[in-house]
């Protein structure tokens, strides 16, 4: 059989490393914040298209150069990628750790090539630090991944790359140097790197399908979010009041809706600066969600209104759900200057009543609330007709 042209593989991977790297860095530079490590596996693959080059000029360059220059770059590449995979699930990086196997290892490769040279330990020692890096991967995918089929098949293609570089180093170890000598280009040193090659691509590429699951969620997340706050902004608020009202329909029980506005925040900005004035956004949302149950959700509709949604909440239970946000908001420890608050509340007369209907009255009722004075509380005159009974009775 003849072995596979090394300068061809070499080349093949040359370019697909580009293209992955180019990849990898627009994403990183687009979502840097969201979706980290995805810089780190672009550099691993520059250093890979930086390790091939000098594979293939083995033999033209001093083997002082060439040895230490192709592995440390390819080890280098490999924890970058284990750097990448820890940020990537939000684990505290260990570069240290790294720092210190990569010395190692290159330490005692140059032993064994200056001191004492022996090819067969040499790739012993590679195989074997990439076997533990390729393993340290598997544990945190394994502890930290999604349980999805991506996240599978990342540690399936990690266990058979592992196992593949334990296997060289075994037979470097027992048989002749030729047969995984990479610069020789036997069968089986040519079918390793093809091999090998086509695993670390495919490892990319699975990284980033996890990677766009990723920002599919932060997508998701920031339409219905919103930007400055951290609470749902009114797309995400009328996504939550649909998926209560089809639990309405099935099981009759009450609903309110309070409609929140800061009394005179344009003083604030005006006074002080929009940046104070953001602070205090985020203080009241932050407020007003510690008083909330699980079940309940705010929203910011832009400015300085928020929306309080309660499930399972009387019209006389949301008054005083509304007057404990007053009174906590008046009562509150901060060196940012704070406003009043005017609510307006309005609850649901029928499984039926849809999202709009029903922040249209509680607006109502916080422009009567605006009307009488400010810092007060109003209720929806819809909802004083009728009775207290729970919906649909």
């Amino acid at each position: 059989m003849k072995p596979l042209d090394i300068y061809t593989l070499v080349f093949m991977n040359a370019f697909i490393c580009i293209g992955m790297s180019v990849i990898m860095f627009s994403v990183h530079r687009t979502f840097k914040s969201e979706v980290q490590g995805v810089g780190h596996w672009a550099w691993a693959q520059l250093m890979t298209l930086l390790a091939l080059p000098i594979l293939a000029t083995q033999g033209i360059l001093s083997e002082y150069v060439a040895i230490p220059g192709f592995n440390g770059a390819m080890l280098w590449g490999q924890g970058m990628t284990l750097i990448g995979t820890q940020l990537f699930y939000g684990q505290k990086p260990s570069w240290r750790l790294f720092l210190f196997i990569w010395g190692l290892t290159i330490a005692g490769l140059m032993w064994w090539l200056v001191v004492n040279p022996d090819f067969s330990i040499r790739v012993a020692i590679y195989s074997l630090t990439t076997f533990v890096m390729y393993c340290a991967l598997i544990r945190l995918v394994w502890r930290h991944g999604e349980k999805h089929f991506s996240s599978y098949f990342f540690m399936v293609l990690l266990l058979v790359h592992a196992g593949l570089n334990l296997l060289r180093g075994g037979v470097a170890l027992t048989s002749d140097e030729t047969s995984v000598n990479l610069a020789k280009g036997s069968n089986l040193a040519t079918t390793y790197l093809a091999t090998s090659t086509i695993l670390v691509q495919l490892l990319s590429v699975v990284f980033l399908v996890m990677a766009s699951r990723r920002l599919k969620a932060v997508l998701e997340q920031r339409a219905v979010e919103d930007p400055l706050t951290g609470v749902l902004n009114r797309r995400g608020c009328g996504a939550y009041y649909e998926r209560l009202q089809l639990h309405a329909r099935q099981a009759d029980f009450p609903l309110a809706l309070l409609a929140i506005d800061l009394d005179h925040f344009k003083c604030v900005n005006d006074l002080h600066g929009h940046a104070v004035g953001d602070q205090v956004l985020v203080f009241v949302a932050g407020k007003i969600r510690q008083l909330l149950r699980e079940c309940d959700q705010i929203a910011r509709f832009g400015g300085e209104e928020f929306v309080v949604v309660l499930p399972g909440t009387t019209l006389a239970e949301a008054r005083l759900v509304a007057a404990r946000i007053q009174a906590s908001l008046k009562n509150a420890q901060t060196d940012l200057p704070l406003c009043t608050l005017s609510v307006g509340i309005a609850s649901n007369t029928s499984a039926d009543d849809d999202f709009d209907h029903l922040l249209q009255r509680a607006d109502a009722a916080l422009y009567r609330a605006k009307n009488n004075g400010r810092d007060s509380i109003e209720t929806d005159l819809a909802t004083q007709s009728g009775s207290e009974t729970p919906v649909g009775q």
